[in-house]
Order: structure tokens, then sequence, then C-alpha cells
């Protein structure tokens, strides 16, 4: 392990699975009070359980990113666990269906609102947390692969 966060309290969003899990699980490793959240609850309380089963510190707080009062509730718990988190990795993020000319403005929305707004309303609570507590951190926002094309259709 090349990095230490030993005291380092971090948020891992969209942890359930996939790049999120990875991110949870390295930042467990390196020492940090890791808080898993997501959506299904099932996959971060397992998670949870694995990063505390290999010696990590682990919460796991249920949080959909659209919804800013989970936001709010998940770093109040994860305040009142761990203390502010001073390591954000934003990941969470779904993923639009159907073919680009046939994707219905709805479904446009619920895209945006989880990859793009969702990443800024996370931001925008840590920032705002470190900011009145006078504490440093980092936030680091994780794009989509389609950030360097665009789907068929």
């Amino acid at each position: 392990m090349g990095f230490f966060l030993y005291k380092k309290v971090a948020l891992v969003t969209g942890a359930s699975s996939g790049l999120g899990r990875h991110f949870a699980k390295i930042l467990a490793k390196a020492g940090a009070k890791v808080c898993i959240s997501a959506r299904r609850k099932n996959l971060i309380k397992e998670l949870e359980e694995e990063i505390r089963d290999s010696g990590g510190e682990a919460l796991a707080i249920t949080m959909d990113v659209t919804k800013r009062k989970q936001i709010s509730e998940g770093l109040a718990s994860l305040e009142d666990h761990f203390g502010i988190p001073t390591v954000l990795v934003n990941n969470a993020g779904v993923v639009g269906t159907g073919l680009s000319l046939d994707v219905e403005e709805k479904e446009w929305d619920r895209v945006l609102d989880t990859n793009l707004k969702g990443a800024w309303r996370v931001a925008q609570e840590v920032a705002r947390k470190l900011s009145s507590n006078n504490v440093e951190g980092s936030i680091i926002n994780i794009a989509s692969i389609l950030a360097f094309g665009v789907s068929p259709g």
C-alpha cells in the first residue's frame, strides 16, 4: 500500500458495487474510517461486514443522492459515528436505458439528477461541513466512461 489515511474519514457514494465498492475497500485498507453509502442497503451492509472482518472501520448508510434529506441525515449519522468526512469519493451513478434517439425526457432527467446533481449535492454538503469547521479535505468526482464518447443510437 503506497498511501496511508489513518485518522481520516472517507465517504464513498455508490459503494454497493463496482468501482465504489473497490474504492471503499482500498480506503479502509489504507487506514481510513469508511462510510459506504448507496441505495442498496443489503449490499452496503455486506461490504461493511467485509471491511470490519478485514480489520477496518466501516459504517453503512443508505443514501440516495437524488434526495437531499437523505444526504443530510446520512452525513449527520456519519459525523456522529466517525466525525466529519475529510475524503469524499463521489461515485454514485446510473446508466440510461435504451438508445440515445429513443430516450424520454423523464429518463434523461433521472440520469442527470443522479450523475450530475447528485454529485453536486453531496459535494456541497460535505464542503459546507468542512468549511464551517475549518477542516481541509478532498473531494474526488468519478465520471462515466461515456464522458469520452457517446452511446449508440
